[in-house]
């Protein structure tokens, strides 16, 4: 039996709420460049509110954020930073708490089309070469194309010192389908919850979670049901979990990822995401925090409401 996880929030919009330096295209990445004492602070909040494992602030240390002069000169060094600073803070908390490296996507969040399986590897060799010394496990985050998650996974065997690695997926705002067929659950890319159980099978020696991130409340629900089963019928015996985001329900035709920085829903507030998230641990999620625009506040509330759950786990993965 696995004891549940709580993970934090949204680094980039906490940087932003506590006055650090924060626009796109930089994204996380300016306060780590310019001021990384916030850096600290935002992983303290998330800390004090209860998180168990926090996740690095390189997000937007890539080539889609940062191009691709800066991610050569400096790359390295920023992603190395982002582990000192988790790191620093994880070591400085009051009650146990991992640090996962975050292996983001590099060429756009929720672009599988732009994916370069070409320039893929010597990147995140990069970033897990970077970023070994300071983590506990791994975390590949907003996959859009299961492809990607094979880069990853022989990233971290050769490079990642024997972490293992959860898998976190990005879904669509809406699925295709309709009342009477049901929805039919897949990524941005196409690919499937079979597609993903079969990667977790080729990569089980890595593995050890499958999670859906930055995405909509109401999308995870339908899809970790889907997955869960899936898993069990495949005999996959890996943990399930989610972190979601509070971005409004539908990208209009002018957004871009790189370029808009988005308000949050004024619905989910702290309670109405812990009921939503309830239902997935209700299903068997055993990890659970928020993605972008989910604050200290929102973590509380999960680590309030599953307190007895956590208190005989530890903070790193079963």
């Amino acid at each position: 039996m696995h004891h549940l996880t709580i993970l934090d929030g949204g680094m980039g919009k906490e940087l932003r709420r506590i006055g650090a330096p924060f626009r796109q295209p930089e994204w996380s990445a300016l306060a780590l460049m310019d001021a990384p004492e916030f850096v600290f602070q935002a992983h303290t909040n998330f800390i004090e509110a209860g998180a168990q494992t926090i996740i690095t602030n390189n997000y937007a240390v890539v080539p889609y954020h940062l191009g691709d002069d800066v991610i050569a000169d400096r790359g390295a060094a920023l992603t190395c930073a982002s582990g000192e600073l988790a790191r620093k803070a994880a070591d400085a908390a009051a009650h146990p708490v991992s640090v996962a490296g975050s292996l983001p996507p590099l060429f756009g969040s929720y672009e599988p089309e732009h994916f370069d399986a070409v320039r893929a590897p010597a990147l995140y060799s990069m970033i897990v070469a970077s970023l070994a010394p300071f983590v506990d496990l791994w975390v590949a985050e907003t996959l859009s194309l299961v492809s990607e998650l094979d880069v990853i996974a022989e990233a971290v065997r050769q490079h990642g010192a024997g972490q293992r690695l959860w898998a976190a997926f990005a879904l669509p705002d809406h699925y295709s389908g309709d009342d009477k067929h049901g929805a039919h659950i897949a990524l941005r890319s196409g690919d499937t919850i079979d597609d993903i159980v079969a990667a977790v099978g080729r990569h089980r020696d890595v593995v050890d979670a499958v999670l859906f991130n930055c995405s909509l409340p109401e999308q995870i629900g339908p899809a970790l049901m889907e997955l869960t089963a899936k898993l069990a019928a495949a005999g996959l015996d890996v943990r399930t979990g989610a972190y979601a985001n509070a971005f409004p329900d539908a990208h209009d035709e002018d957004y871009a990822a790189n370029s808009v920085i988005y308000q949050r829903r004024d619905d989910l507030t702290a309670e109405a995401y812990a009921d939503i998230v309830d239902e997935w641990v209700a299903g068997g999620a055993t990890i659970i925090g928020g993605c972008c625009d989910m604050y200290p506040e929102h973590i509380a509330e999960l680590a309030r409401r599953h307190a007895s759950a956590t208190a005989e786990g530890s903070a790193t993965s079963d």
